[in-house]
């Protein structure tokens, strides 16, 4: 079943926790970001420092985030991808949702035991 065949409801559900994925990841990348700033402002780092950490955040996890999230990927593997790598709990997906993602489950190495 291709993503365009999805029930409406189902679609706007992949797409709330797409989104919720997406803010925890960005939320988790910011927060090492943050302890930059930390350090800066306890005069652990320089200025330069700070702005060099700023530019490799943006050209490194935030641009990596971004693409992972923002192209067209069908929103089953993304939900499946942040199942397995703890970004989401399997309590946030909607019981409704669960048969749409099983589809991904009987490929190799991938487990979407509830």
């Amino acid at each position: 079943m291709q993503q365009s065949e999805l029930p409406k409801a189902i679609k706007r559900a992949m797409r709330s926790l797409v989104g919720i994925a997406h803010e925890i990841e960005l939320r988790r990348a910011l927060e090492k970001l943050y302890g930059n700033f930390e350090e800066w402002k306890s005069g652990g780092i320089d200025s330069f420092e700070l702005s060099d950490q700023i530019h490799k955040f943006h050209d490194g996890p935030n641009r990596d985030i971004y693409l992972r999230y923002t192209i067209k990927l069908d929103r089953r593997i993304l939900v499946q991808q942040a199942l397995e790598e703890g970004t989401l709990q399997k309590a946030a997906v909607p019981k409704e949702v669960w048969p749409y993602l099983e589809v991904f489950s009987n490929l190799p190495g991938r487990s979407l035991e509830r």
